[in-house]
């Protein structure tokens, strides 16, 4: 699967917050944290390190 699909794939979910209070879209959070608990990430804050890590492979080209 390439990440475009993926991405498409994530954009069908339902973003249920108010949009005053978002600060990151929905899919952007699945992804980060799918791709961090793939890489052995444990909790939010591992999440969170991994993403500061990635920050360049997760920003768009």
């Amino acid at each position: 699967m390439y990440l475009e699909d993926f991405t498409t794939f994530l954009c069908e979910f339902t973003d249920t917050r108010q949009s005053a209070k978002i600060t990151y879209l929905i899919e952007d959070i699945l992804l980060v944290t799918l791709c961090g608990v793939i890489a052995g990430a444990e909790g939010w804050s591992e999440i969170r390190d991994y993403a500061d890590g990635h920050l360049d492979w997760f920003q768009p080209h």
